[in-house]
């Protein structure tokens, strides 16, 4: 209990305590941090780090280390086509592979038919689009569109319902009863 009572203790010292005399010579020490007015704690470097001179941030570099790099200017992207240009022509076909018809087979999901339908080769093949939308009317309240590709087949199909304007709902008619 000597050793406790200096209030200072070396490590040898410390090693020797017991259980109880270290808990007792933590509790009689303990200062709580931040009481009072705020302390600064400035502390000096160990020996010997005080005098050490660390080097100059800049660092030299002798230009003719280095040579130019040869980079390739990458082409520019291509440009969009504006939307009031025309959409772009395809290969003109001469006007005897446009004449006459072919067969296609659709099939109506809402009313579960199948349709074999004459399509006039000129609808598909005159069209700029590479896909073209060809809507069947089949009935009076709805049509299935078919989007057929240069061979007439069929890229997908939609069924549609059909509203028909009060001007026109006589002229429909008659193209339905037709």
């Amino acid at each position: 209990m000597k050793i406790m009572s200096q209030g200072t203790i070396n490590e040898e010292e410390l090693k020797a305590l017991s259980k109880e005399q270290l808990i007792s010579f933590i509790v009689k020490n303990f200062k709580k941090c931040n009481e009072g007015e705020p302390k600064v704690g400035v502390m000096e470097p160990p020996g010997g780090l005080a005098c050490i001179k660390l080097p100059s941030p800049r660092v030299n570099i002798n230009p003719l280390d280095y040579k130019p790099l040869n980079l390739k200017v990458a082409p520019p992207p291509p440009v969009p086509r504006r939307s009031d240009e025309a959409v772009r022509k395809k290969n003109i076909l001469p006007p005897e592979e446009l004449e006459g018809t072919r067969k296609i087979f659709v099939k109506c999901e809402r009313c579960d038919r199948t349709f074999i339908i004459d399509i006039p080769r000129r609808l598909v093949l005159a069209n700029p689009l590479e896909v073209v939308p060809v809507t069947i009317m089949h009935d009076e309240e709805h049509a299935l569109t078919v989007y057929l590709d240069q061979n007439f087949e069929s890229r997908r199909d939609y069924i549609s319902e059909i509203y028909v304007l009060d001007e026109f709902k006589d002229r429909y008619k008659q193209l339905i009863n037709s």
